[in-house]
């Protein structure tokens, strides 16, 4: 499952104008700068032709990049196009290669290499390596190929096309030029990988080093076949949220496409959960060559708790029955009732030595200040020299989670985007902080469609003469939890400290009397969790600390989290529920549905939620009973229940 609903990733691409502080990469990898004036060159394709690419349009980016800190006359830059993408193109010629540019390019060439492998990302022989001799403009530039080549895509992994140019270093009043920047990368058609090659930064490997975070490369191939259909219509790209609640259906992305000379607006597609047909959808769209992303809700009615497999299926294409259709499935995890969800997560990972710590930390901060139920925690890590607060365990987690770059953060270790990679950049410019605070929230908080299954209670006791700390940590788990999350679940216990005064590296200059917070002092567990016994329906743990002499006991808090506990690499981390009390207090779980914490669940905890939603009352996390999201009728109704004994 990848990149669903990734528009707000790519609007905040939009304002972000210096990249997070990456290990063993250089500040600013990519720049960007506006484009000089460019010339679009129109379609060029002749009969019986077809473009193969990420996309297939004209456009081209506003912007232009370039690595004009790392200059280099043969600097690669490639599209990976999986297999799936063009082994319908096999057996056909390529005629030519299209480049999108933002500024002309000197020492240019195209190609295109066969892969055999995926991972380490493995080369054979180029099928294309051709010198562009003619002069280059900033916009579409078709270099036709000396000598025709036949497509034979047996046994390969994908193709990796794209091109060579000198990334110039050239300066004017001590800004780079605009020829620096002249890699065309534009949010058109299906997501997909891209490298680079500069001896410079990559010496003599192929790496992807966020490139393809903008968008797709602007690099088309023109093949021919005299034998492409007039409609062949295929999928890509099927991804949901990896839980769906029963009673709400659910919600997925699919990429759909014509592979065809002619367009297509009229099919039918079979939506399957485990083999069974839950709906169709019928022509809702029409379709061309570019894959065009369609947003579809699948009806659970019937479905069990547990793993299942949702599968589109084409079954009609221009009111024909098809047999053995285009096909693309993934999973998903159906689950009943939760209970309400305690705190949202912040894990910030920062460092001493980042010069934009202090960006990441601004928007963490004004996400707490939309929400009252978040709990941040600050890991650092050493970065450019020695950090006063990092430990051994603290980069153990770094590296359990993904973590590269400095500032970044995970949010409730849930992967909203669904681009395999838990770890967000937080180094956006201080204006714009409230701006992707309030996106992050939504996405990550109010998106966030991981069932509370567990609940979570925090007891430190903590003797201020001998600095010793005692934390029990407790709760009930759902009887689904085995079914929905299986057993390798894992509990963390964070303790932090607040307001610490010492260094920071703050824009490139080093602030002494800089205020650190939420800074993680101890973490009495295991990196990646102390695994939890789940045979039954509670859990407890009890832990013991020394606090450290320079600690201040009044400025701490204990956060606890029960998660999933993949391995590394893997994105099956995220929370399940996670709370947070100061050292010097406690938490005892509500009651689910005692939402005016009386230890009772009767008609006052009704009247509670019927105030909040005439507004006579602020929300709470405890008054979404059915945890939906919302305070609404539907949680009126789940009290009832509750108090009649039927939940």
């Amino acid at each position: 499952m990848k990149r669903l609903f990734f528009t707000c990733v790519v609007a905040l691409m939009c304002i972000v104008t210096t990249r997070a502080q990456y290990l063993q990469r250089s500040p600013q990898t990519w720049q960007l700068e506006a484009q000089g004036n460019k010339a679009p060159e129109s379609k060029v394709l002749g009969v019986n032709q077809l473009y193969m690419g990420s996309y297939t349009t004209d456009a081209l980016a506003e912007y232009g990049l370039g690595l004009p800190a790392y200059p280099d006359n043969a600097t690669k830059v490639a599209t990976l196009l999986p297999i799936d993408r063009v082994q319908s193109y096999s057996g056909s010629t390529i005629k030519a290669i299209r480049v999108g540019l933002c500024a002309p390019i000197t020492h240019g060439a195209v190609f295109i290499y066969p892969v055999t492998s995926l991972n380490p990302l493995t080369l054979g022989n180029p099928i294309v390596n051709q010198t562009i001799t003619q002069a280059t403009s900033a916009g579409w530039n078709t270099i036709k190929l000396n000598q025709s080549v036949t497509l034979n895509t047996t046994g390969l992994k994908g193709l990796l096309l794209g091109y060579q140019y000198a990334q110039k270093n050239t300066q004017s009043a001590g800004a780079y030029t605009i020829d620096c920047y002249p890699i065309s990368v534009v949010s058109e058609g299906l997501p997909l990988d891209d490298y680079v090659l500069n001896a410079s930064l990559t010496g003599g490997n192929w790496q992807d080093i966020g490139l393809s975070a903008y968008g797709n490369l602007s690099i088309q191939a023109i093949v021919e076949n005299q034998n492409f259909p007039e409609h062949q219509l295929q999928m890509a790209d099927l991804s949901t949220h990896p839980f769906a609640r029963i009673t709400q259906g659910l919600n997925y992305r699919v990429a759909l496409s014509n592979f065809g000379t002619a367009t297509l607006d009229n099919y039918a597609i079979d939506v399957l959960v485990d083999g069974q047909r839950k709906t169709t959808i019928t022509s809702p769209m029409t379709l061309q060559l570019d894959y065009t992303y369609y947003e579809g809700h699948c009806p659970l009615g019937g479905v069990t708790v547990g793993q299942h497999t949702l599968t589109l299926r084409v079954t009609a294409v221009n009111g024909k029955a098809v047999t053995g259709g285009a096909e693309v499935s993934t999973t998903f995890v159906a689950y009943g009732q939760t209970f309400a969800r305690h705190k949202q997560l912040i894990e910030l990972f920062t460092a001493q030595g980042a010069p934009f710590a202090a960006r990441g930390e601004a928007v963490a901060q004004a996400m707490t200040q939309l929400r009252d139920d978040v709990e941040w925690v600050s890991i650092h890590n050493n970065y450019n020299g020695t950090d006063s607060y990092t430990f051994a365990k603290a980069s153990s987690l770094a590296d359990y989670v993904g973590c590269t770059a400095y500032p970044s953060a995970m949010f409730n270790r849930f992967d909203a985007t669904f681009a395999d990679n838990l770890m967000q950049d937080m180094a956006y410019q201080l204006p714009y902080a409230q701006q992707v605070a309030t996106q992050f929230v939504d996405q990550f908080f109010e998106g966030n469609t991981t069932p509370a299954l567990a609940t979570v209670n925090i007891e430190p006791a903590y003797d201020d003469a001998t600095r010793r700390l005692s934390i029990k940590v407790s709760g009930q788990l759902s009887s689904e939890f085995t079914n929905v999350y299986g057993s390798n679940m894992g509990l963390t216990v964070y303790v932090t400290e607040d307001s610490l005064v010492s260094r920071q590296l703050v824009e490139g200059s080093w602030n002494s009397n800089y205020v650190h917070r939420h800074v993680l002092r101890s973490m009495p567990t295991a990196y990646n969790g102390d695994y939890i016994n789940v045979t039954g329906t509670s859990y407890s743990r009890t832990y013991q600390l020394t606090v450290g002499n320079n600690w201040n006991p009044q400025r701490m808090r204990v956060v606890a989290l029960v998660h999933r506990r993949g391995s590394e690499g893997t994105m099956d981390k995220e929370v399940i529920n996670c709370q947070g009390v100061p050292l010097t207090g406690g938490t005892v779980d509500t009651l689910p549905g005692d939402v005016t914490g009386d230890g009772q669940v009767d008609i006052a905890d009704v009247n509670a939620v019927i105030d909040i939603m005439l507004g006579k009352a602020a929300p709470t996390g405890s008054a979404d009973v059915t945890a939906d999201g919302e305070v609404d009728i539907a949680d009126v109704n789940a009290l009832i229940d509750l108090m009649l004994g039927k939940q």
